[in-house]
């Protein structure tokens, strides 16, 4: 699953998300927060309208404008099917089975598997918002905030809420079907990041993706800016995508069922994080 460096922490709310999600969560519908049309129709089958990857780098800008790896991802999209590829370690592999409604988190170090339904996504959304709504902390949550297009650069997004600052640029796809299969991909891992308690607010990202799709584009750059009174941190998230698959990435998506074969079944609170 795809992870990040630990943000600062710009108000007590970081206490609810423990590492920032700058890359992943370019994904879709606020609206849909607790059961999201993607998930709804998860066991629906599509045609597969070509294979394709991404690959993601997430870099934080330092003090003397050097751009610092901090993730790497190479995910592949086949058969319905989202891989998600860690690059850097521990190198884990995260499978996103829209088809049959559940996402398999595999790690290589431990040899051990755990798996999340979309029953488990609904019900930690639905509780997370329950809090929020009672706390009134939609507006600090993002869950209100609402995506702006640039009136100059019709490419440029921008959306913000408390400290956090977004601004995404897209480009048109190589394949007519990659804005929303991507969309559907980061849609579950925003929402795998509730279930495990481990992302920053998704909402307001959550609304961007879903803009940036709907206007039948990829996201090509996010950056997030991390803005309080004594500190501030800037994240770019690079997204390059790549009709069909590499040999070398075929084979990746076959060794994935000998992991899951193979691999021990974990309950999610012993999954290595």
């Amino acid at each position: 699953m795809m992870r990040l460096s630990q943000p600062i922490a710009p108000n007590p709310l970081a206490a609810l998300t423990r590492i920032l999600c700058c890359c992943l969560i370019v994904t879709a519908g606020t609206a849909a927060a607790e059961s999201p049309a993607r998930l709804a129709a998860a066991k629906i089958p599509a045609a597969d309208d070509g294979a394709f990857q991404v690959t993601i780098e997430v870099f934080e800008l330092l003090a003397d404008q050097k751009l610092q790896l901090q993730d790497r991802h190479l995910v592949l999209f086949k058969d319905g099917k989202a891989y998600d590829f860690a690059l850097t370690e521990p190198r884990n592999v995260t499978l996103i089975d829209p088809i049959n409604g559940q996402v398999t988190l595999l790690s290589r170090v431990d040899h051990v598997k755990s798996t999340i339904t979309h029953q488990d996504i609904v019900t930690a959304a639905a509780r997370f918002r329950l809090f929020a709504t009672n706390e009134g902390l939609e507006t600090r949550l993002g869950i209100n905030a609402k995506t702006v297009r640039d009136a100059n650069q019709t490419n440029t997004y921008r959306i913000q809420f408390g400290d956090y600052h977004y601004t995404a640029s897209a480009a048109d796809p190589e394949i007519a079907a990659q804005p929303n299969r991507f969309a559907e991909f980061t849609d579950w891992v925003a929402r795998v990041n509730l279930v495990r308690k481990i992302g920053t607010p998704p909402f307001a990202r959550i609304n961007l993706g879903n803009t940036i799709a709907a206007d039948g584009r990829i996201p090509e750059t996010v950056t997030l800016e991390l803005k309080s009174d004594t500190h501030g941190r800037t994240f770019v998230s690079n997204y390059k995508f790549k009709a069909d698959l590499s040999k070398e990435s075929r084979q990746r998506a076959e060794e994935v069922a000998g992991m899951l074969t193979l691999y021990r079944d974990v309950p999610l609170a012993a999954f290595p994080r």
